[in-house]
Formats: C-alpha cells, structure tokens, sequence
C-alpha cells in the first residue's frame, strides 16, 4: 500500500509559485521595468521596442538640428563681420573718390582695402565641420560662372618609360550642380576626357579612370609625388615618377591629326539626384558624313554612336546625399592632349559649335540643400538656400573713378557708363542673405521644439509601456511574501501525518508497509 500526502505536495506547489512571482515583483522593484522578461507580455514587448526605436531617432534628429543651428549661427557671425568690413570699405572708396585726396592718401587707403579683401576671401573659404559655409558662386543678383584654364600636353610631357601622360585641375564650384562646357581637339589616336565632382566621374569620353589619384598631374616636368588621404582617413603616398597603371586608348577620337581639324564641343550637365546628361556639338570636319557616317546630322561620325547614345561615353549620376563642391577636369592620352582654354584652338578659325574658340566654364545651378526633420513625417524637410558674397576681386579704390565704382556697388548705384546697375552689396546682405537666414533660424527652432514635445510624449508612453507601477508590485510582494509563509506552516504541519499515519496503518493490517510517498 502506498501513502500519499497532497497537502503536503500542494502547499510545496504554492510555496514555489509564491517565490516566483515574488522575485518578478522584487526584480521590477529594483529596476523599475515591467517588461524584464518577454514571455510575460509580447504584445507589451513589440511595443516598447517601437517606442524605444522612435525616441533614439527623435534624438538624433534633434542632435541634427542643432547641429545645423550651429551652422547657420556660424554663417550669421561670418555675414554680419562681412557686413562690418563692407561699411569700413565703403568710408574708404568714399574718401578715396574725393577728387581732393592725394594719391598718396589713396595709396594708403588702397592698402587697408586690400586687407579688407583679404579677409572677404578667407571668410568666402571657412568651413563648418569640414563643410563650406558659403558658396562662391552664389553672389548678390545672381550665379557667377567658373573659368578653368587650359590642359595641355604634348609627347615631351611624358616622363622616360611611361606609356601616357594625364593633366588635371580641380577648381571649387560652390556648387553641387551645374553645366561644365569644353571644347576637346585629339585626332585619330583618340582621348579621353573626364569630369569629376569630388571623387565621382560623372562624365568620361574614354575608358574609366586606373589610377590611384584622379587629380594629380601626372608625368608633369621633374619627379612628383602625390600625398592624399583618401574618403575612409587612410594616407597615400604616390610616387608619379613612372605611371603604373595601364591606359587602353580606345578615347575620344577626332579627324585628321590633333593639329588639325576642328574641335568637338562638350556640355555636360550633373546634379545631386539627377540625371547626367551630355551633349556633344561637333566640328564641321567631325560631321562630314566620314567613316560612313551622315554629314551634318549633329552625329560625331569617329566615335560609335547607337541608340542615341556615344558607346564610348560613360556617365555617372551623383547621389541625392551629394554636396561636394570641388571639380576636376582631367585629360589622358597617350600623345597629344588639349582642353582649350578660350580663344585657343588646333585651327583659328571656325570651330562649328556656336561658341567661336570658347574656353572652359561651368555654370552653377543654385543648390538648395535639403535637409530632412525627422522620422515621423519624411516629407517634412527643411531647405537651405545657398549663401555668398562679393569679395571684390579684380577691383581697387587707387583711383577716383574706380573708387566710386566700388561705392556704387555698395550702395546699389547705376555705374557711371550708365551701362550697368550695381544689385547693392550692403542692401543685398541685410535684406536677403541675413533674412532669410533668420527665417531658417525661426524654422530650425520650431522643428526642434516640436521634436523635444514628440519626445517628451513618447518618453511617458513608453514609461506607462514598460515601467513598473511601483505600489502594485510592491502589493504584489507582499501578498506572495504572506502566501510563501502560510505554504511553508502547512508544509510543516503535513509532513507530521507521516509519524502518526505509517504506525496506525501498520498496526491495523498487522503487516509491514511497503513504501510510504510523502
């Protein structure tokens, strides 16, 4: 006969559920949170992790936008030091106008306005975290265009034992986005031309780039070595004694010899998020109906040409993220290579693109940088217009005339010729450059303040999500504390039936009990 004792394995069951959720009760107490074990309450559980997810992202778009009113803050100082310096600048041109100063007096007001220009361009130049404060190429009454010089080699240019040669330039656009037109000459042999915005090839009538360092000059007169950093910090070191990588040929070809015949015309045009696009204009001996080709068609008849597309044209689209600014126009060959500066060209005369002998130039188009707010509302973006200034460049106050020039650029006068008038400098930066930044201000405050409130709301839902009611769990240790005790006395009462059980039965059945279960 077997015995067994149930209160006393009851009372054990409640004993250890009491614990338990006694320890659940105490956990939530020292910590705080409710959810500390997933089981409990999945639903609970996905909540919170949403919540949780949106606040870290409300506090980095919070982060961001300070960061942003950092940097309008510090194009703020930099205009308003702008505008001191062109209050200063006008009281000089002012006296030296006069027809009564000296020129010695003009001299000396002619070397203070030099400083002051100096200035103007340092400011034209500073950065924020790497980033340029302002744009060079967005001035008061509109773009102002970029000149680049001309790239030019011949077969001296190539140092001994190399198999080609390379120049490049890189010039500072103040745009992301714009149009860039050359005009390229390189015969039979073929070319190949390249357009970079920082280090993207947006465009390249050729092969793609080998090289390790698209910017540098290689083979230039006498030993060069190249030292750059690369976009992941690590430092290179290039010795362009010797070019080291291969160069196909297989670029843009032209008729006749690069000596002669007539020039092609490119225009290629790019912009964060958009598509680039090129267009060629070739030269009247370049659409002559040659290498079975249609005269006149506006198809360059040396290049494979299908579905209306160059083969040997490669583009490339800048990310919509993109906001470097600096250009680089390069060219490689293998003898001779040109990009012609303006009114150079392989013949003087006609070269049949519209733009007698024109040089090279981009031509911004004003970039607004977007800027997104936060998570909630991703149509919710913020839009910076581009800010610049005249540094004065090219002008002086050492003579009368001159000097009142630059008085009527300041004042928004019509100049003396009667040929032009001035936007007004001083006006320009007041009522347009400082106003709208102070509407960007009043924008970038609001949105943060919005996005504080988000964050004060989301971090009391997600306390009710996953916090512990503090006076209930302690209810609730308490109570399991009580039944923990009471199972315990029971457990302890119980296990006595054992000594008055066994003997009783054993004395009845007047037999020995053969196991006893308590």
């Amino acid at each position: 006969m077997q015995l067994t004792n149930f209160s006393f394995l009851n009372a054990r069951n409640e004993f250890l559920s009491s614990i338990a959720k006694r320890k659940v009760a105490s956990d939530r107490i020292e910590t705080g949170k409710r959810l500390e074990q997933s089981t409990k309450d999945l639903g609970a559980i996905s909540q919170a992790s949403k919540q949780k997810l949106q606040m870290i992202n409300d506090r980095a778009s919070i982060n961001n936008l300070k960061n942003l009113r950092s940097f309008l803050y510090s194009q703020e100082v930099s205009l308003n030091r702008v505008y001191e310096m062109y209050d200063k600048i006008e009281q000089l041109a002012i006296k030296a106008a006069n027809p009564v100063t000296t020129t010695e007096e003009r001299k000396d007001y002619q070397l203070e306005f030099e400083d002051y220009q100096k200035q103007l361009e340092n400011l034209m130049v500073s950065r924020y975290q790497e980033r340029l404060l302002f744009s060079s190429t967005e001035k008061c009454g509109g773009s102002v265009d970029v000149v680049l010089k001309e790239l030019n080699m011949d077969d001296n240019s190539k140092k001994g034992g190399a198999g080609h040669a390379i120049r490049a330039q890189t010039v500072e656009t103040g745009s992301p986005s714009g149009e860039v037109t050359f005009r390229v000459n390189s015969g039979r042999a073929g070319d190949t031309y390249r357009v970079w915005m920082g280090d993207i090839c947006v465009f390249s009538a050729g092969p793609e780039f080998q090289g390790d360092d698209f910017a540098a000059n290689y083979n230039d007169n006498g030993p060069r070595t190249v030292t750059y950093t690369k976009d992941d910090g690590t430092p290179v070191s290039i010795d362009t004694q010797d070019i080291d990588f291969a160069y196909s040929g297989n670029g843009w070809r032209t008729s006749g010899a690069a000596g002669n015949g007539d020039d092609d015309l490119f225009k290629i045009t790019f912009g964060p998020g958009e598509e680039t696009t090129y267009e060629v204009i070739p030269g009247g001996s370049n659409d002559n109906g040659s290498e079975g080709g249609t005269a006149n068609d506006g198809i360059q008849d040396f290049n494979p040409y299908v579905n209306g597309k160059y083969t040997n044209i490669i583009t490339k689209d800048l990310p919509i993220t993109f906001d470097r600014t600096e250009m680089t126009l390069q060219v490689e060959t293998k003898s001779i290579g040109v990009i012609y500066e303006e009114g150079g060209s392989s013949q003087s005369g006609e070269t049949a693109d519209g733009l007698a002998n024109s040089g090279v130039q981009f031509t911004p188009i004003p970039f607004i940088r977007e800027i997104p707010v936060d998570t909630h509302n991703p149509e919710n973006i913020i839009y910076l217009d581009p800010k610049g200034f005249d540094t004065l460049e090219g002008r002086s106050i050492v003579l009368p005339d001159l000097a009142q020039e630059v008085v009527d650029v300041m004042r928004g006068n019509r100049s003396a010729c009667g040929c032009e008038d001035y936007f007004g400098e001083m006006k320009c930066l007041l009522e347009n450059r400082l106003g709208i930044l102070g509407a960007e201000y009043k924008r970038v405050d609001q949105e943060i303040e919005e996005l504080e409130d988000q964050l004060v709301a989301g971090e009391a839902a997600f306390g009710r999500i996953a916090g512990a009611d503090m006076a209930a769990e302690a209810t609730q240790f308490a109570k399991e504390a009580i039944k923990a005790d009471m199972a315990v006395q029971v457990m302890s009462n119980t296990s006595r039936l054992k000594d008055v059980l066994i003997p009783l039965t054993t004395e009845h059945f007047r037999s020995n009990v053969l196991s006893a279960g308590i």
